[in-house]
């Protein structure tokens, strides 16, 4: 991927490291799994003098008639590039190309972490109606928006940008739909009510329309 005849040299083209580093090693975390219909993962650990950072390899595989597998790396580029302009948070991506990324490995699974947790989840809860709120402002029109949201513990990040996600630009209705779907997917998952007046409230307060004109080409 980074075109070098080293792995430290390759590490610092990626922005993995400052400098290349002796003492760099690379450990498997787990080997190549199909993650979804349309991925393989590869998960490894960047151990350096300093610390380590947890890292994943991403191959597209998703099938299609009529674009080729580096035209989807591109839409899916496009779609993460949307999410993150609106302040959702997305892994950071250290590589893109060539329908393979290397980017940052988000521990937990959102769903897993929620039936956990039961107290001290609010501002998950809340930015999982962000994510809904800012779907349906951009016309996504997803299939399973929520099922594949990763956190730390402290954020939400949507990670999956495919066919699960869908194009912006083609949901013309604004009816609350991700809102309802949004509240019943924590309440299954949690198992416990979410706090109706208050997701209304925060999912409208980001569903506004913002004040300038936005064409997604």
């Amino acid at each position: 991927m980074a075109k070098t005849r080293t792995v430290d040299e390759a590490l610092k083209r990626l922005g993995l490291m400052e400098a290349p580093c002796s003492k760099a090693t690379l450990e498997e975390v787990h080997g190549w799994t199909r993650s979804g219909s349309e991925t393989f993962t590869y998960a490894f650990r960047l151990v350096l003098p300093n610390g380590a950072q947890d890292l994943l390899l991403k191959a597209i595989v998703a099938f299609s008639l009529t674009r080729s597998l580096g035209e989807l790396n591109n839409e899916w580029l496009r779609r993460r590039q949307i999410l993150e302009s609106e302040g959702i948070k997305t892994p950071t991506l250290h590589f893109a190309g060539k329908a393979l990324l290397v980017e940052q490995f988000i521990p937990k699974k959102l769903s897993s972490h929620l039936r956990r947790n039961r107290g001290g989840t609010t501002r998950l809860v809340d930015q999982v109606l962000q994510i809904a709120a800012v779907l349906e402002r951009n016309e996504f029109c997803p299939i399973s928006p929520f099922n594949g949201l990763r956190t730390d513990g402290a954020d939400v990040f949507v990670v999956n940008f495919g066919q699960d996600l869908g194009p912006p630009a083609c949901a013309k209705r604004h009816d609350g739909r991700l809102l309802r779907e949004a509240i019943r997917w924590l309440e299954d998952t949690s198992g416990r009510p979410v706090d109706k007046r208050r997701a209304k409230a925060v999912y409208a307060f980001h569903a506004e329309p913002r004040n300038e004109e936005t064409t997604w080409s």
